[in-house]
């Protein structure tokens, strides 16, 4: 039988990247992620499958993470840059809408939107790192692509699908 800390070499850059997501900055997903091993680390009780451990340690960075959001409550505002005058790249800008259409979901949403559309998980595995049943996922999924959709194309909050 595997540690846990092998589970957590294993899993770790899979881990990272959806801290990555999360967080939307690389020290803060390094430090999500410090956070997240040393309370895998210390605790007791694990699953004692693989996936169940793969699971577990998603989830104790979703939670994490959202300890931190409401630590902070703070409400980010996204970073205004100086921007060349000599044009844009159309996929520049493409890029920062989606961003900043990401960065408006709300966290349930954009978790489920970071499991299927950035890591490529299916709805039940969604479901099972999440801990929320398949139709949740399905729903959220659903109601995070159709804001962004509204978002990125300049509709009111009034517009967007709720």
């Amino acid at each position: 039988m595997r540690s846990i800390g092998q589970h957590l070499v294993e899993a770790w850059p899979r881990l990272f990247r959806y801290a990555l997501t999360l967080t939307r900055e690389p020290d803060a997903a390094r430090d999500l992620m410090q956070q997240s091993a040393l309370k895998a680390l210390s605790t007791g009780a694990t699953p004692s499958e693989p996936r169940a451990v793969r699971a577990y340690l998603f989830q104790i960075v979703r939670n994490a993470w959202i300890d931190r959001i409401r630590r902070a409550r703070i409400i980010r505002e996204g970073d205004v840059q100086d921007w060349p005058d000599d044009g844009f790249d159309d996929r520049l800008i493409d890029a920062i809408a989606v961003r900043q259409a990401f960065a408006a979901l709300d966290p349930s949403c954009r978790s489920v939107v970071a499991c299927v559309d950035v890591e490529g998980l299916t709805y039940r595995e969604t479901a099972a790192r999440l801990g929320i049943p398949v139709g949740t996922v399905m729903s959220r999924l659903h109601r995070a692509r159709q804001t962004m959709l509204h978002r990125i194309a300049g509709q009111s909050d009034e517009s967007e699908v709720r």
